[in-house]
């Protein structure tokens, strides 16, 4: 097996970070292939915490590529806070796709009008994401490959923003400052800006060279299949891979969802399985379910069947890593929404599209717990889960440090790709 995907199943905030960090370990490249400074990796390597926005896990093992795909919506100045956390060894393994859009200061005021105008508001992070990827389908927009054309920054990037403020805003000491940035992020980085679809597949092509692609976000908020309107502004999904890396999905051998043992939502929109009052702030206080990049409280629910039956069709799902069980501990039963009732009908499915929500009614059932987390304790949940969505459990977390982790088949030894 030479490449795999790692992919969320729910809306976000599964625990993709660690997982991706472990089975860093033995391949050549890390991918991220769609969103841009709205997702929040958190992995603790002991007892120190790491946290990225745009870059992937990878870049913290020596050796690793880190690749921001074509997908991607980058924002200068967070961007280079990350990289200016890091060693230069880390560093000089980044490459950044030439197509990969900007996102410029402009884009996040125009969301932030938005969303403070809006009668239904999404909920979203304020970076800007969705303003850069409408410049981008509305072919108006800035690429990083525009950046390190000789005499762009010099001789026309003031021009281009300026024009672009006459009409939606903001300040010259904005444009000036927007310059100044993208400036120091070229100077940083030129010569790591590059077509990374052809260096991916060149690695294809070389005997041995493996593959790791990393989502943001989860499915369930992609822009086509998820709740729509209350969506993230690109494809999460497995889906993704193609349009936002230039690999073709086909190469890629296994496909892994990461889910936890219970559910989040940050933001507005359907959440059939969520709960409130001490119940809900219980879950939220155990699990630490605050936003990476918002610090947002998270909505909190029971794991969703249904949902996950969704999810693993939409991604040709391989396997589950299972995450944040360890939240779970000491109980003697888990609730799990194993269907949905409308009315009188019985749904085992998620039924899609946001209209299709109203009106439903989680079905909960009560799952073997546990008092701690191991492969022996959680094997009649995770038999049940395999038995209910027709998908196994490949990686298991028991705790949140990098180290705290139980791998299976085909994942056969600790950081090993089988």
């Amino acid at each position: 097996m030479r490449h795999v995907c790692v992919v969320g199943l729910n809306w976000g905030d599964e625990g993709k970070g660690k997982i991706v960090d472990v089975l860093a370990r033995d391949v050549d490249a890390v991918v991220r292939y769609q969103g841009g400074a709205n997702a929040g990796h958190t992995v603790y390597i002991g007892d120190v915490k790491h946290v990225l926005h745009h870059l992937p896990m990878g870049v913290l093992h020596g050796g690793i590529l880190a690749i921001l795909g074509n997908g991607m919506v980058i924002e200068p100045r967070k961007l280079l806070e990350e990289v200016e956390s890091l060693p230069e060894e880390a560093i000089a393994q980044i490459r950044i796709s030439d197509s990969a859009h900007v996102v410029l200061p402009h884009h996040g005021a125009i969301e932030k009008v938005n969303e403070e105008s809006a009668s239904s508001p999404i909920g979203t992070t304020l970076r800007g994401i969705g303003p850069a990827y409408q410049d981008k389908f509305a072919r108006t927009g800035l690429r990083m490959g525009d950046l390190v054309k000789e005499g762009f920054v010099e001789n026309q990037l003031h021009d281009f923003l300026e024009e672009r403020r006459q009409v939606l805003g903001g300040t010259e000491e904005g444009v000036l400052e927007a310059v100044k940035i993208c400036t120091r992020l070229r100077d940083r980085l030129r010569n790591q800006i590059v077509d990374t679809r052809e260096l991916l597949n060149r690695m294809h092509d070389s005997s041995g060279k493996r593959l790791l692609f990393e989502g943001a976000q989860g499915c369930m908020l992609d822009i086509d299949f998820g709740t729509y309107p209350f969506v993230t502004s690109s494809s999460p999904s497995f889906l993704g891979v193609g349009t936002g890396s230039g690999f073709s999905p086909r190469k890629v051998d296994h496909v892994v969802g990461v889910t936890k043992a219970y559910c989040t939502r940050v933001g507005e929109g359907p959440f059939p399985s969520e709960i409130h009052g001490t119940e809900a702030e219980e879950l939220r206080q155990a699990g630490g379910e605050f936003g990476t990049t918002t610090g947002r409280p998270r909505r909190v629910g029971w794991l969703d069947l249904p949902a996950l039956r969704f999810a693993a069709e939409l991604n040709d799902l391989d396997s589950y890593a299972l995450t944040k069980a360890d939240v779970l501990n000491g109980r003697s039963t888990v609730p799990v929404v194993t269907a949905y009732r409308r009315g009188d009908e019985i749904l085992n499915v998620y039924p899609g599209g946001t209209d299709d929500l109203s009106g439903i009614e989680p079905i909960v059932e009560e799952w073997p717990g546990w008092d701690s987390v191991d492969e022996v304790t959680m094997k009649p949940f995770m038999d049940l889960l395999e038995k209910e969505t027709g998908i196994p459990v490949s990686i298991l977390s028991t705790g949140k440090r990098r180290d705290e982790v139980c791998l299976f088949n085909p994942f056969t030894a600790e950081g090993e790709l089988a």
